[in-house]
């Protein structure tokens, strides 16, 4: 049975709740006027055990229901980061850009002098976006997060409206990023296809006035009806003697009983067998999927920032290495065009890849055939394995492989140590010049505390 989405339908903050609501499987319907006079207050979220409104907390409990997907991320420091982010798209970024948006959709007034702060903060809000994202894929991490959703969602009014040409054009690597989250099933079947602003924008249109309904005169109250003398209680009916209890049947023989077990123990052996299997298909199944969609997503990201090399991690392979050779085989397979939901494409991109189970982080690093004058694969390999003691399982010039094993006496854990090796992976890259710099300097560096944010 779906939950209930009481809220306009139109509105961004609805849109990111059944966005968080597709990728985590959860079937959500938002009933035809589904005003604040039927609820007394939207955006509400009716659900089996008790109803949760304020938008911000609905897509929050949608992004936690499930833990595999990740949207509020996998580990601790993720699900703060997250938070950061989602905090700083509500204080920073839609705070102004309603201020500029509202006007030209006709919601509201415009008062120019207000728009034109606006503008200013906005631009603001999105250089340090476009600076968060030169160095990576999405907002936290390597998979899409409740991060990604709340900005992408606050981001389409603005960008249908007032976020014209000339205004992008500095911000190229949030637009790939934009891209890219526009491009995925999930937002596109919740969204559809953003036509985005042309060259000068909109204009502020008036906002249409409503006219006061008339008052109505407040209906008599009807006299309060006698009330009926109580009847007499009845005498309450003498209770029967319990009946006898029956005896109990006589047990079975021991050998008929024996022979039942031995049969009820068969049956389970094989059956776990089937079972196993089954699970190890399914499993395969879902690896070589994660693996086509996030090919399809590298191609994405590299094209448009001109990468030549890539490093990600993913999830459902669990620290297998076999699975993990899986995925980046399904990532570089070639990609069919005509198909509704396209797999794979970036054989020809570099790659280093990530998976953390509970005893061991896989590696995987591919360089094609093309890039193989350029950077040595084991050599790659070798190099971010060394940063925590890991092992070399295979080698070949195109693909190599490796783990680093948990060791909870020095420490090592798959997840803690998976970011820091990532970023020694694209380190190596730069020594390289295969990976591009960071021009800024670090004076020009943003770090964001508790008092750039001030409560509005």
């Amino acid at each position: 049975m779906p939950m209930k989405l009481y809220a306009h339908p139109d509105n961004y903050k609805t849109k990111k709740a059944l966005i968080a609501a597709k990728y985590v499987g959860l079937e959500v319907e938002v009933p035809k006027a589904a005003g604040a006079e039927q609820t007394g207050k939207i955006p509400v979220l009716e659900t089996p055990q008790g109803c949760i409104f304020s938008s911000g907390a609905i897509a929050r409990y949608i992004s936690r229901i499930s833990r595999p997907v990740g949207l509020y991320g996998q580990n601790l420091i993720e699900g703060g980061m997250i938070d950061s982010w989602v905090e700083f798209c509500t204080h920073e970024l839609e705070v102004p850009l309603c201020t500029w948006v509202l006007p030209v959709m006709g919601t509201m007034e415009e008062v120019p002098e207000v728009t034109a702060l606006a503008k200013e903060d906005v631009k603001r809000a999105l250089s340090v976006l476009n600076k968060h994202l030169l160095h990576n894929m999405y907002m936290v991490g390597h998979v899409i997060t409740l991060a990604d959703i709340s900005i992408c969602s606050a981001l389409v009014d603005g960008m249908k409206h007032v976020l014209d040409e000339e205004f992008r054009k500095p911000f190229a690597n949030l637009m790939r990023w934009f891209s890219l989250c526009m491009s995925q099933p999930e937002f596109k079947s919740v969204l559809g296809d953003i036509k985005l602003c042309g060259k000068g924008g909109g204009k502020a249109q008036a906002a249409p006035k409503k006219e006061a309904a008339p008052k109505t005169d407040a209906a008599p109250k009807k006299d309060a009806a006698p009330k009926k003398d109580a009847a007499p209680k009845k005498d309450a009916a003498p209770k029967k003697d319990a009946a006898p209890k029956k005896d109990a049947a006589p047990k079975k023989e021991a050998k008929k009983e024996g022979k039942k077990e031995e049969k009820k123990d068969d049956k389970p052996a094989e059956q776990i067998a089937e079972d196993l299997e089954k699970m190890k298909k399914d499993k395969l199944k879902k690896t070589i999927k994660e693996g086509g969609k996030r090919g399809v997503e590298i191609e994405g990201a590299a094209d448009m920032g001109g990468l030549q090399f890539f490093c990600t991690s993913v999830d459902i392979p669990e620290g297998d290495l076999e699975l993990l050779v899986k995925s980046v085989e399904a990532m570089n397979a070639k990609s069919d065009p005509t198909e509704e939901e396209r797999k794979g494409g970036s054989g020809h991109i570099g790659k280093m890849v990530f998976s953390a189970g509970a005893e061991q982080l896989a590696i995987v690093a591919y360089v094609p055939e093309a890039k193989q004058g350029e950077l040595s694969c084991k050599e790659w390999l070798e190099k971010v394995l060394g940063t925590q003691g890991g092992k070399l399982e295979s080698t070949s010039t195109s693909i190599c492989t490796g783990f680093v094993k948990t060791n909870s006496d020095k420490g090592v854990f798959p997840l803690k140590i998976r970011e820091p090796m990532i970023l020694e992976a694209n380190n190596f890259l730069r020594s390289k010049g295969l990976f591009p710099d960071n021009d800024d300097s670090d004076d020009d560096e943003c770090v964001f505390g508790d008092d750039d944010f001030p409560s509005m």
